[in-house]
């Protein structure tokens, strides 16, 4: 099995785009703003309104698992194994997921809150996922009763 959209030939910058928009046609996204480190989209951050309260989600799109996936996978084109390449694929995959989270959340399944989860922002700098992350996710450990 080759890794998923490989062969992608759609720019970083136009998938992200595409999340973007996605998110602000869903009516649920009142601010969006895109992240960039040395030139290179990184993520999306983005503002959703709970009555009174905003929540922020940062949705990262990590390039390096994989480059780091194609090169292990025999079936991906040897020429296919950059960081242009890695980019352009972890975006098409964000973009796929997010369109099943939207639809999941038109559909009244769940709603953003619970599938975003991970990346609500916990302060400026820190997802709620790399908090529980931090902490060895002791914040989840069941308790023996």
């Amino acid at each position: 099995m080759s890794i998923f959209m490989s062969t992608t030939k759609i720019p970083a910058e136009k998938t992200a785009l595409e999340i973007s928009t996605l998110l602000s046609k869903s009516g649920l996204v009142q601010f969006i703003q895109t992240e960039y480190e040395e030139g290179d989209i990184v993520g999306i951050y983005f503002l959703v309104r709970f009555g009174e309260s905003k929540i922020g989600y940062k949705l990262p799109a990590r390039w390096q698992p994989v480059i780091e996936a194609m090169e292990k996978d025999k079936h991906t084109q040897r020429h296919l194994c950059n960081p242009e390449q890695a980019r352009r694929v972890a975006w098409r995959q964000v973009l796929r997921w997010v369109q099943a989270q939207l639809a999941l959340i038109e559909i009244g399944m769940v709603d953003i809150k619970e599938v975003f989860m991970p990346y609500m922002m916990i302060n400026k700098d820190i997802t709620f996922y790399q908090k529980l992350e931090q902490g060895k996710f002791k914040l989840l450990e069941l308790e023996d009763k």
